[in-house]
């Protein structure tokens, strides 16, 4: 017998790679621009004691892995655009005078640029709205099943798209890097709000 067959009616979903949403609280509209994105990651270095000819490994820091996002670009909404505004709101600016060379990029502000960065899986949804006969609008209502805050996430390279070319028809993308402090995770069968 499956491992599945004990569980709740419908059996095992597992989780899809294709149901995800990314977030950027100061950058509103990219959500459906997303192509594809990482999910967090850590490494935990060690540290190494030797006694005679026996070496013992501790645990030590935890480091936080980068992030990496790609997006579709668009006139509308213009997601290079976005992105290139973000890095002026970093504090960069343009060495065209004197006195901006002056200026100079800070974490805080390089946070604030993007705002909160929120990557969520999604199951399949719960069915509503079907008539008791079987036919009637039905309407598919997404449940957050694992959660991701990136704390402090800056954008530390991106990339407005491979370049142009007469021979190709692919769309244009937009590929950035983030790094973070951490990650906060939650989960759980939560509606989208």
């Amino acid at each position: 017998m499956p491992f599945f067959s004990d569980a709740s009616p419908g059996g095992f979903e597992p989780k899809r790679q294709f149901r995800f949403t990314v977030t950027f609280s100061e950058l509103q509209n990219l959500t459906f621009m997303v192509t594809k994105t990482g999910k967090p990651e850590y490494k935990l270095d060690k540290t190494a004691h030797q006694v005679l000819n026996h070496e013992f490994k501790f645990p030590n820091i935890v480091s936080w892995q980068d992030v990496n996002v790609s997006f579709i670009d668009a006139v509308d909404p213009n997601v290079g655009s976005r992105f290139y505004d973000a890095l002026l709101n970093t504090g960069y600016m343009l060495p065209s005078t004197l006195d901006k060379f002056k200026g100079g990029v800070t974490k805080l502000h390089a946070a604030q640029s993007i705002g909160q960065v929120t990557i969520r899986q999604l199951d399949g949804g719960d069915v509503t709205g079907l008539a008791s006969d079987g036919v009637g609008a039905v309407q598919l209502n997404p449940n957050v099943v694992d959660e991701w805050v990136l704390i402090n996430a800056w954008i530390t390279s991106l990339k407005f798209g491979e370049g142009l070319d007469y021979t190709s028809t692919d769309l244009v993308t937009v590929d950035l890097t983030l790094k973070y402090d951490f990650a906060q995770y939650s989960r759980g069968n939560q509606p989208i709000g």
